[in-house]
């Protein structure tokens, strides 16, 4: 399996080179974007400007850096849908990053996809998190419409992952592996990620209150669940219990979370999943490997493992 690292700047490529990455992904708002749309009108899913690549010249130099390093990064242009006034200007720039050497394009807006698709033979086309990739019809359809690799989204237990990729040997699937973990459906979510603190919607304390009396205690739980998320630090996302069975299910890539985090932040997550790679192939026992990695977690985070900031709680298990 690859690590998949985001990547914000030039001063960060080697320090997560040496750490590990096999991958990079990134932002970048280019600049008829931002004078026709702003950049609070996301064109990848975050509107601060730590989470973009400063400029199309420092991209064209990762771009060569990452290549001349024998490694692959794709761009993210993966909101849920864009209008008709903004596809012709994804499209023109997707055309200028195929020139630069861009190798690949995460997305969601099967009307994007069909576009790129029918221009851009070589670039490799993603279907993000947010295309909301939940079973083998969604991945068929974005199959059909001439995707390459698919992400899948931060809910979906490995049982069902592994169902997909069976059904689909021949297409790469990535999963999240470390931080930022989603409380939400991530294709079904409405919240923008636009606060400069990093405080996002879902973190907000607020107060669910049912019309009639509780009636159900799925409905007593679901309340439960919200209210919780209000007290939980999502940045403490973890999957290094999963890695063993990730492997099983086929999946190709570790995607790692942390478009606008700091560089030491991307490095401690690459070398985390990099050591843990490494000990699922040598620790046959998988209770040993699991208690590694839940001490591991409390190391990296200071925080003990809970079932919310946990990506496949099919594995949990409390210290």
């Amino acid at each position: 399996m690859k690590i998949i690292s985001p990547i914000d700047n030039l001063a960060e490529l080697d320090s997560l080179l040496q750490a590990g990455a096999d991958e990079f992904y990134g932002g970048y708002v280019p600049d008829q974007w931002r004078q026709q749309f702003s950049l609070l009108t996301s064109i990848n899913q975050r509107t601060f400007a730590t989470a973009q690549i400063d400029g199309h010249d420092e991209l064209l130099e990762i771009v060569s850096r990452v290549h001349a390093a024998g490694k692959k990064i794709s761009l993210t242009l993966n909101a849920p849908f864009y209008s008709d006034a903004q596809l012709p200007v994804i499209v023109d720039f997707v055309d200028a990053m195929a020139a630069a050497g861009i190798d690949g394009i995460i997305l969601a807006d099967l009307a994007l996809l069909r576009s790129l698709r029918r221009r851009h033979a070589d670039i490799e086309l993603h279907a993000s998190t947010l295309a909301h990739i939940g079973n083998s019809l969604a991945a068929a359809t974005y199959l059909e419409a001439g995707i390459d690799r698919m992400v899948f989204p931060r809910h979906i237990p490995v049982a069902e992952m592994a169902a997909v990729t069976e059904k689909f040997p021949a297409v790469a699937f990535d999963a999240f592996l470390l931080v930022g973990k989603c409380p939400n459906t991530e294709g079904l979510c409405t919240f923008h990620h636009s606060s400069p603190d990093k405080i996002w919607p879902c973190e907000i304390p607020y107060r669910i209150e049912p019309v009639d009396e509780l009636s159900s205690q799925r409905l007593a739980g679901a309340i439960a669940k919200q209210k919780s998320w209000s007290v939980t630090n999502r940045r403490h996302g973890c999957g290094l219990c999963a890695i063993p069975h990730l492997g099983q299910a086929g999946i190709n890539g570790l995607k790692l979370v942390g478009r606008g985090a700091p560089a030491a932040q991307k490095v401690s997550n690459i070398r985390l999943a990099r050591d843990f790679m490494a000990l699922a192939e040598t620790e046959p026992d998988f209770d040993t490997y699991r208690k590694k990695a839940i001490t591991a977690h409390r190391e990296r985070f200071g925080s003990p493992c809970s079932p919310n900031i946990c990506y496949f709680p099919e594995f949990y298990m409390a210290e």
